[in-house]
């Protein structure tokens, strides 16, 4: 079973690779330059990094101290 979605994303990033030269620096600079034409934000990731502290588990003991 093949999902449309996916399949139309993977033709759009394989014809962006193909205009780049499959030269990953190149497909950078074409994205960070495109973001730069937008408008708005692209992405917000700012909302989604939780602080170091929430990542730790509930049952983590700490480390001894010395």
């Amino acid at each position: 079973m093949s999902d449309p979605i996916i399949t139309e994303l993977w033709k759009i990033k394989d014809g962006l690779a193909k205009e780049c030269g499959y030269d990953l620096g190149k497909l950078f600079e074409r994205l960070k330059t495109a973001q730069k034409s937008e408008k708005g934000t692209v992405v917000n990731r700012t909302k989604l990094r939780k602080p170091v502290e929430e990542h730790v588990a509930e049952t983590a003991t700490p480390y001894p101290s010395k």
